[in-house]
């Protein structure tokens, strides 16, 4: 069957299929509600294993603080003393100055988050936040001229368009 048929061709297009629809003699009725309820089933199976993700996603926070990174961080500080005591003998050896010991920090963290905590975690966290604390630090040593890089004979920090950033 390509089209309606004659008789409720003659009502006009709209009302002609309305009242095609209508008839419970109608095969397409039949069809149409079939297709209907398994659409309908489909999309609210959808609907719930999204919504299912979405509350697994979230995660609490307290005053504006997301307490998964909180956690996170506190754990990256806890253990940065120990990790950085163990690196010291091959830092030391960076000429990097000053935060030569950041340096290595921020390295440990990326080889960690790269090669040990492939998936998501909070020690995957910890490694985000270590790198995010790192690069402060090294940021902070910057600005502050507090390098200690020697690099043309000079014991002063270096001034940039006259500006003195110590």
């Amino acid at each position: 069957m390509a089209g309606l048929p004659k008789k409720y061709a003659k009502m006009g297009f709209k009302k002609g299929w309305a009242a095609y629809k209508r008839s419970k003699k109608s095969v397409y009725m039949k069809k149409y509600s079939t297709i209907k309820l398994k659409t309908r089933k489909r999309s609210m199976v959808k609907r719930r294993r999204t919504a299912k993700r979405r509350v697994s996603r979230r995660s609490a926070s307290i005053m504006g603080i997301n307490t998964a990174k909180a956690l996170a961080a506190a754990l990256y500080g806890a253990i940065r003393m120990k990790t950085s005591n163990m690196i010291a003998p091959y830092t030391s050896k960076i000429p990097l100055g000053n935060i030569s010991d950041e340096a290595g920090m921020l390295l440990v963290t990326t080889l960690g988050k790269k090669f040990l905590f492939k998936k998501a975690g909070t020690l995957r966290e910890a490694m985000t936040a270590g790198q995010t604390i790192e690069l402060a630090r090294i940021g902070e040593s910057i600005m502050s001229g507090n390098l200690g890089i020697n690099l043309f004979g000079n014991s002063a920090p270096a001034e940039s368009n006259g500006y003195n950033f110590a």
